[in-house]
């Protein structure tokens, strides 16, 4: 009997080197996968140690990627897409609008497809919206559609990206209704947005109030006309022909008075998001905001497996925000209102206040 356990100690003796060279080779490190599945992260190098008592030298290499602080950061950004998607079916769920357009209607009636851009080769559809950074973002289709060999955004001209034919619109493609169907339901589809009266009074102020060569086209076909109608008194009389001179409430009233004569007769640097991307009836994957600009069109790029070196142009500050109030407060009460009835559905749709005007 004593010979026995005396055995069995002697075996457990000799085995505790092989179990303790075991344990050293396993990782038991948690490690957080990257959600974005075209980014490669980086492997672990691999850990040198030794196993004294059993005399060996040995390389643990991990096929695990090494915990990125980065990591975290896309895997939030999940969580805001997953929080704008969620707050975005909510509020078309509850949305009370006859005007809202249907799948087929879309996809028989093909000029409503108009802001809506393809990238046949990374399989993303864009819908972009006037101010609210789409010149970048034509830029940035123009490359990783083939449509350029410029690698640079900023080295394309920016009257490039909007000319006609520069990029494809799903409302010129002769592509069967099958295939469009295919494509709108399956491929990567994203936008970008703005809180509303920040983006108006952007529109407002570069289209009638500056001084260039687009300015001045806008003032002609716009201007005359708004100041003609909607001026009042003595200052009616002073009317200019170039349509220089538009004021803010003007410009308003004749956004009230067009959208309650004919449905979608804005021009599209202010007609509303659901007029141009129609929220409600096609399902975007990615919502980006013009507040979170750099970081939502990062997750887009890597989402949909841009080049690693492409990255969206740094960017710029906008002093628009600051000047809204002051436009607002242009407003009467009365003319406040039916400014907020015109872009309510913009509002609630994508979780903008409008409590403060």
């Amino acid at each position: 009997m004593v010979r026995e356990v005396s055995l069995r100690l002697i075996l457990a003796v000799l085995a505790l080197p092989s179990l303790i060279c075991y344990l050293l080779l396993i990782d038991t490190t948690t490690v957080r996968y990257h959600p974005l599945p075209t980014e490669h992260a980086s492997q672990s190098p691999p850990t040198v140690g030794s196993c004294l008592s059993c005399g060996l030298d040995f390389a643990v290499v991990s096929d695990v990627p090494v915990e990125d602080p980065e990591d975290f950061w896309w895997a939030d950004w999940d969580e805001v897409q997953r929080s704008r998607r969620a707050a975005l079916h909510f509020a078309c769920f509850h949305v009370k609008n006859t005007k809202v357009r249907s799948f087929t209607k879309l996809l028989s009636a093909r000029k409503y497809l108009y802001n809506l851009l393809l990238d046949e080769r990374h399989k993303a559809i864009y819908c972009y919206v006037p101010k609210v950074a789409c010149t970048n973002w034509k830029r940035m289709m123009m490359i990783l559609s083939g449509r350029t060999n410029k690698t640079n955004p900023l080295n394309i001209s920016s009257h490039v990206p909007h000319e006609e034919g520069v990029l494809t619109r799903l409302s010129g493609t002769r592509m069967k209704s099958s295939h469009l169907n295919y494509k709108l339901r399956t491929y990567t589809k994203f936008l970008f947005v703005r809180h509303p009266m920040e983006r108006l009074v952007s529109a407002y102020r570069n289209k009638l109030v500056i001084n260039s060569t687009s300015a001045a086209d806008f003032k002609r076909r716009y201007g005359v006309t708004i100041m003609r109608k909607y001026r009042k008194g003595v200052n009616a009389l002073n009317v200019t022909k170039n349509g220089h001179g538009v004021t803010f409430a003007e410009f308003v009233s004749y956004l009230i008075d067009t959208r309650q004569d004919s449905f979608q007769s804005l021009n599209e640097h202010w007609a509303p998001y659901v007029d141009l991307c129609h929220p409600c009836t096609i399902r975007y994957n990615i919502i980006g905001k013009y507040e979170t600009l750099e970081e939502d069109s990062e997750y887009i790029l890597r989402k949909i497996g841009a080049p690693r070196d492409l990255h969206f142009p740094p960017v710029v500050a906008s002093r628009t925000a600051s000047l809204v109030a002051q436009h607002m407060a242009s407003l009467t009460r009365e003319l406040s209102q039916k400014l907020y009835e015109l872009y309510k559905h913009d509002f609630k749709l994508f979780e903008y206040d409008y409590s403060n005007f």
